[in-house]
């Protein structure tokens, strides 16, 4: 049976396309490889998804503008007057729940504690802040609450809870402290949530934080602007009172964290703001879970097994659109996940680890695919060119076709290149407009010197393939025809690779860009452009520089119009402009000068080494970087208007030349 072999090919690909999406999706699962993907599958849910809250909720902070009001200093004890005048503040309202995000470990001025302690009692519910040390024996491990004193835990009715967070490896608080919660001693944000009414089970259990809104979720004002509300305005709200850090950005402030909105706002926020939050969650059953381990474990192999084996069994584009849906599917679901059912999953594993682990395999299964026995692709065999023999091996291959050294039966050497349907993944549209682009372009190509003369445009084979035959470059070796396999055409490319720090001298550079644009200048009369012009595309020829590789050559287009994206990456011009223009064109050139003479590459544009700069001839070189700075402006209006404008900027440069 002809088929089975490649039925069964088929089979075994998808399985281990499977087994390799599976095992990627479990290892980043279940080891520290995948913390990155975890994290961040958690952090931008809050990219999409906020809940919000309805509690009346203040959160009263000593930042700033409170710290200068009240001449008070940062790392040194806040006045307790102060916190005295605004809890009596509070109690007056008729707050109804305060919680101190500040720490009364020791005694004080025993007036202002004394006055303190009497406005703590006056409240009806407040909840001091606890710490925790470290246990340090030769064989126990552990920590162990440390209280405030006794004067104001007895005056706050013994309310108190640790004011702790936890934060991951890179700085952002995730997780409800401890993990799982509640711990052997209560936290602050617990403690405040059963003073709330919140019912809580005492079972622990592991509990992510649901960031609200940045400033959605509660009332902020400054410790000054506290006292200064009309009577009434605390009624029967939840007060919270805390520092803010200094500033904003990550400097080592000790009560400074980081949450997910770092991401994207590039702002910290401080302790109190996250204990706020875990309040919240508590009292309102908001926190995040995630699935048992069980059912993250099948969904990951299910998820594997479909995206390894369904991708490779797609067209390359077709796995590329399969694997962006399954991306944006993935992500949609777990943002609606986890808004309505309070649960997260850590979805960038799937959709940032097995889709494209999938692709990657899919991609090399695609283009390593060996031949069935038996079995041939027009790929494989020598393509009928009659009139003209080929000797294998190509000398040449990209991405349409190849190039192959041919004879004509006179004993004259030329290149003849083959353009495939199959090189285009089957695609009709640049298949055809590689073969109208090189029919529009033979009957000109002998009518300039700059240009590469094409002899002959084969039909369109019923097999999927064209070919035309060119005039043959120079090769890089002599007596090449005694052994043909070592023919190497010889381009700009190599002309510059072997030259000391890979750059021309700056006459010869200015020599050859004015033949170039002279070569361009027709060209664009007769109406086409090249779209891809660079070092490996201009070729010699009897020692004459010529515009190669001509299957891109097209039709000109106005600036502005929508057209193919095709070229090569440097000498492309800036987003948005496209190849396609004179001025995309002439761009083009003026880069590759740029690439000859200084002997950088077309990324460092326009960086110029200093050991150019100090050659003997400066001044030739900044002529020449001027032409070439105007040719490679960012925008067209700036550049050179026409190829023939560009030419006499060069022949001036050569007329000053030393």
């Amino acid at each position: 049976m002809k088929g089975q072999p490649i039925q069964q090919r088929a089979l075994i690909r998808s399985a281990l396309g499977a087994v390799l999406a599976v095992l990627c999706g479990i290892v980043l699962w279940s080891s520290p490889l995948g913390d990155a993907w975890t994290n961040a599958s958690y952090d931008y849910l809050f990219r999409f998804d906020t809940h919000s809250v309805t509690n009346r909720v203040s959160l009263i902070l000593m930042d700033n503008a409170a710290f200068d009001h009240y001449h008070q200093m940062r790392g040194q004890r806040w006045d307790r007057a102060l916190h005295a005048q605004l809890l009596n503040r509070l109690a007056d309202d008729g707050c109804a729940l305060v919680v101190m995000d500040s720490f009364f470990r020791a005694p004080g001025d025993p007036a202002k504690d004394d006055a303190l302690a009497a406005a703590m009692r006056r409240q009806k519910h407040i909840v001091l802040m606890a710490e925790q040390s470290q246990i340090v024996h030769p064989v126990l491990t552990g920590a162990e609450p440390v209280l405030p004193c006794k004067k104001f835990l007895d005056a706050a009715g013994t309310n108190w809870g640790v004011a702790w967070l936890d934060p991951d490896l890179d700085s952002i608080v995730r997780r409800h402290w401890p993990f799982p919660s509640p711990g052997p001693y209560p936290s602050l944000p617990w403690m405040a949530a059963k003073l709330a009414g919140a019912k809580l089970n005492p079972q622990p259990q592991e509990r992510w934080l649901r960031y609200y809104e940045p400033g959605g979720a509660w009332k902020s004002i400054s410790y000054q602007f506290a006292l200064a509300q009309p009577p009434g305005y605390f009624r029967n709200q939840i007060v919270f009172i805390g520092t803010q850090p200094q500033n904003t950005l990550m400097d080592g402030e000790p009560d400074e964290f980081q949450t997910p909105f770092l991401r994207w706002t590039g702002e910290t926020s401080g302790g109190v703001e996250i204990l706020v939050t875990e309040f919240l969650n508590l009292l309102n059953h908001d926190w995040l879970l995630r699935p048992a381990g069980w059912v993250s474990l099948c969904l990951l192999v299910a998820t594997g097994a479909v995206l390894g084996g369904g991708l490779c069994r797609l067209r390359l584009g077709m796995a590329l659109l399969a694997g962006a849906g399954v991306f944006l599917a993935v992500a949609l679901s777990v943002v609606l996940l986890s808004y309505y059912t309070d649960y997260w999953f850590p979805w960038l594993i799937i959709a940032g680890g097995q889709v494209p682990c999938a692709l990657v395999w899919a991609l090399a299964t695609g283009l390593r695919r060996a031949p069935v026995p038996g079995q041939t692709t027009v790929l494989d065999v020598l393509p009928e060119t009659p009139g003209y023999e080929l000797f294998n091996p190509p000398f040449a291959e990209g991405s349409y076709g190849k190039v192959w050294l041919a004879r004509t039966r006179a004993g004259e050497w030329r290149a003849l290149k083959v353009i495939y349907l199959a090189k285009l993944d089957n695609h009709p549209d640049p298949y055809e407009r590689e073969f109208t682009g090189i029919q529009q372009y033979q009957p000109v190509s002998d009518q300039h010197p700059g240009l590469l003369r094409v002899e002959y445009v084969s039909p369109k084979h019923k097999a999927g393939y064209f070919f035309y035959v060119m005039e043959l470059a120079d090769s890089l070796e002599p007596d090449w025809q005694r052994s043909p396999a070592f023919y190497q055409p010889r381009d700009l490319a190599s002309e510059r690779a072997r030259l000391p720090g890979k750059r021309l001298p700056v006459k010869e550079c200015v020599r050859l860009g004015i033949l170039l644009c002279e070569a361009l200048e027709f060209l664009h009369r007769q109406g086409m452009t090249h779209r891809d012009i660079k070092p490996q595309n201009i070729i010699f020829v009897n020692d004459q520089p010529k515009l190669a590789d001509l299957g891109l050559i097209t039709g000109i287009r106005p600036l502005g119009h929508e057209g193919t994206i095709v070229g090569t990456p440097g000498f492309m011009p800036p987003a948005p402009e496209r190849p396609g223009t004179v001025a995309a064109d002439l761009y083009a050139l003026g880069m590759v000068l740029y690439v000859v003479c200084t002997g950088r590459g077309a990324a460092l544009f326009p960086e110029v080494a200093t050991t150019l700069v100090d050659t003997a001839e400066p001044t030739d070189f900044l002529a020449l970087n001027t032409v070439i700075l105007k040719a490679c402006q960012p925008l067209p209006a700036d550049r050179y208007e026409t190829a023939a404008e560009m030419r006499i900027a060069l022949l001036e440069t050569q007329k000053n030349l030393r």
